[in-house]
């Protein structure tokens, strides 16, 4: 399998000065680096950290993640006003956005002077990173200017009347309104001109030595979810579940190991593990899920299961769901399933780029590959997931520019699959990865909801015991096996 880790960018000139701010946002976290260019020079790198802990005189450090080159913005140059919402009598024409100021942009959403609404794909489980490169100067005014991820500030100066390239690094986190970028000011009636903007996802938050720990769950940093069920990781069946590395829950109460009726007594490596099965008699399936948790952007997954007997009929135990425009009723990215035949499972793949734009005839494993592999009832069963969502590069339908746009990523490009089972790799495919519609024509967001739980099949009879244990999700293009090994 090809490496997918992005090339380093040389540097293109001299830092002439290097500043180091925190964020006004109520959200301490914001973290910014600051470059500040000469105008007639391309971007530099910045070094990747937030400079609170440097010591006078050591050399900034090699940045932890470097952007793969695809601009979030559609329209960046300003030849026109497309993509961008103008505010309080701003313009964008000729190559050059002029803002006018009214207020803070923290303070209303009438404050803003411009906004790009949806940059990325939403994520709440993980925190991302990037890079903002403009150019910019002030009209008139003497009052600062700012730029913000909504209500967040990442940037603010006082900037003087020549034109000056800026760089910023930041971390953005998903947010239930957006994760619109916003360009404006404090004062009422500031004016200034900005062009040439580019907005980089960069990766998920590091460090400068990229051995952080997120504050929030002690995990590694780009570990984006990880639950070993060694307490009750989910929240009550029928309300919002707590926040962190918590499961939703979707058909049924899930129970563990350590319950008084489980035919197995103890976790992958002792402990707990969780218990989905017909105890509830929930006639549909057994199931929690974590809803937008994935992309089409690059990951990895890794969970143990334990089969304790054959699942007669039974659709699907594992599911990466496509999500749609109001439907669910999408091809899975990735399922595993029973097989009929006694000690077979299979994944089910979306892999073929003739079936892209076919609408599913029965949703989850419409037009599908299916790849074999032996299992014993009762013993656990490793998996690692290596994933990155495509169309594939000989896919000729539709635009996807939109869609590539939000994901900082083409679509139109070969993705691929790798699949390893008990450390044993029966998976690896490069090309096409994920199927465009729902059965009634929505079009797929590039979000991903994992699922873990047994469904029942058409005769829609309960029965079986399935345990799940260590699963762990890695976001991102630096992860390895080791990362998300369920085995340990």
């Amino acid at each position: 399998m090809k490496s997918y880790t992005p090339n380093p960018v040389v540097l293109l000139c001299l830092i002439f000065s290097v500043f180091f701010f925190s964020s006004c946002s109520k959200d301490s976290d914001l973290l910014l680096d600051l470059v500040l260019l000469d105008p007639e020079t391309d971007p530099i790198e910045s070094d990747g950290t937030d400079g609170s802990d440097e010591e006078e005189g050591s050399e900034p450090t090699e940045p932890t993640s470097k952007g793969d080159g695809v601009n979030l913005l559609l329209n960046g140059t300003f030849e026109n006003s497309n993509e961008w919402e103008l505010l309080n009598g701003s313009t964008a024409t000729g190559g050059v956005l002029r803002i006018i100021t009214s207020g803070r942009i923290q303070g209303s959403r009438s404050n803003w002077s411009a906004q790009y609404p949806n940059i990325s794909v939403e994520s709440f489980y993980i925190m991302r990173r990037y890079r903002l490169t403009f150019t910019a100067r002030r009209v008139s005014g003497n009052d600062v200017f700012r730029v913000g991820q909504r209500f967040w500030n990442v940037f603010d100066d006082n900037l003087t009347q020549d034109f000056k390239t800026y760089v910023i690094e930041y971390n953005g986190k998903g947010n239930p309104g957006g994760n619109d970028l916003v360009f404006g000011g404090d004062g009422d009636g500031d004016v200034f001109e900005i062009k040439n903007v580019i907005l980089e996802d960069i990766g998920a938050r590091t460090s400068k030595d990229g051995t952080s720990k997120d504050e929030e769950t002690g995990l590694p940093t780009q570990i984006a979810f990880s639950t070993d069920f060694e307490t009750d990781q989910w929240g009550a069946n029928g309300e919002k579940e707590p926040a962190g590395n918590f499961w939703e829950v979707d058909h049924g109460l899930p129970r563990t190991t350590d319950h008084r009726d489980s035919p197995l007594k103890s976790g992958r490596n002792g402990g707990r593990a969780l218990w989905l099965g017909d105890y509830n008699n929930d006639i549909k399936r057994n199931e929690v899920g974590k809803d937008n948790a994935l992309s089409f952007r690059e990951h990895w997954m890794g969970v143990s299961v334990n089969i304790q007997n054959k699942l007669p009929e039974t659709r699907i135990l594992i599911q990466n769901r496509l999500i749609a425009n109001g439907s669910s009723k999408t091809v899975n990215a990735i399922s595993l399933r029973q097989a009929e035949e006694d000690g077979k499972l299979y994944f089910s793949l979306s892999t073929d780029v003739n079936s892209v734009d076919t609408r599913p005839a029965n949703g989850a494993g419409s037009n599908t590959e299916s790849v074999f592999f032996d299992y014993t009832e009762g013993e656990w069963i490793d998996i690692v997931i290596h994933y990155k969502g495509a169309f594939g590069s000989d896919y000729k339908g539709p635009d996807t520019s939109e869609m590539s746009r939000r994901l900082g990523m083409d679509v139109r490009s070969d993705g691929f699959i790798e699949i390893w089972v008990n450390g044993k790799k029966i998976v690896d495919h490069v090309g096409t990865t994920a199927y465009r519609y729902a059965r009634h024509g929505q079009e797929v967001t590039g979000d991903i909801t994992p699922k873990i739980g047994t469904y029942w099949g058409g005769a829609f009879s309960p029965q079986g015991d399935v345990y799940y244990d260590n699963y762990k999700i890695w976001m991102g293009p630096n992860g390895t096996y080791q990362d998300v090994d369920s085995s340990k």
